[in-house]
C-alpha cells in the first residue's frame, strides 16, 4: 500500500484562476481563457500571412511578421464597450479597452484572427501584438486568462459619464498604469 501517491491523478488541463481581480480599486470578473488552435499532436498552429512577400523585413515592424494563431475564447463574451487584463500566472500581462468586447476576440476583425491585410495595417497593431503574445504564451505552454469590466448600454460605467466608449479608455489607461503589465508598449 502506497502511502504518498495521491487519491486521484489531477487532470492534465486543470487550470484554476480567481474570480474576480482588483486592479487599483476596480473589479474586473474572470471571463475564461484564451484558447490557440492546436492539431491532434497538441502543437500549437501557426501561420505568418506576410511570408513569402518579397522583402518583408525591411518594409514591415516585428509586429507584424508574426508568427500567428487562430484564438478562441472559452466563453462566448459580451457585446459592448469595455476593459480588459490578459492575466498569465496570476500576473497582469496587458490592460486595454475596446468598443466591444466580443468583437475584439472574435474571429472576424479581431485578434482572434490576422489576417495579411490586418498585419499590413498599422492601426491593427495591437491586435497583431497580442495575437503573438498570446500565440507565444501557448507554445510554451502557458494559459492567458481574460478579466472584464464592461460598460453595458444601462451598466454601472454608464451612469458615471455620457459616453462609456470615453470612459473605458480612462478606467483601461489608469488601470494599466497602475498594473505596469510587460506586454505594453513601452512610451
Amino acid at each position: 500500500m502506497a502511502v504518498d501517491r495521491p487519491a486521484r491523478r489531477p487532470a492534465a488541463d486543470e487550470h484554476w484562476a480567481p474570480d474576480h481581480l482588483v486592479l487599483d480599486r476596480r473589479v474586473l470578473t474572470h471571463a475564461g481563457r484564451l484558447f490557440v488552435e492546436r492539431d491532434a499532436d497538441g502543437t500549437v498552429l501557426m501561420h505568418s500571412p506576410l511570408a513569402g512577400m518579397a522583402a518583408v523585413e525591411q518594409r514591415y515592424p516585428a509586429w507584424a511578421l508574426g508568427p500567428f494563431g487562430r484564438i478562441e475564447p472559452e466563453h462566448e463574451l459580451p457585446s459592448g464597450p469595455g476593459v480588459f487584463a490578459l492575466v498569465t500566472h496570476g500576473t497582469v500581462r496587458y490592460v486595454g479597452s475596446t468598443p466591444d468586447v466580443a468583437r475584439m476576440f472574435g474571429q472576424r476583425n479581431g485578434l482572434g484572427d490576422v489576417s495579411r491585410r490586418d498585419a499590413q495595417n498599422p492601426r491593427r497593431e495591437e491586435r497583431c501584438r497580442l495575437n503573438r503574445l498570446i500565440t507565444a504564451e501557448a507554445q510554451a505552454g502557458r494559459t492567458v486568462d481574460v478579466y472584464l469590466l464592461v460598460a453595458e448600454a444601462s451598466g454601472r460605467l454608464t451612469r458615471l459619464v455620457r459616453r462609456p466608449e470615453d470612459d473605458v479608455r480612462e478606467i483601461a489607461a489608469q488601470l494599466a498604469e497602475a498594473a505596469h503589465g510587460s506586454w505594453h508598449v513601452p512610451s
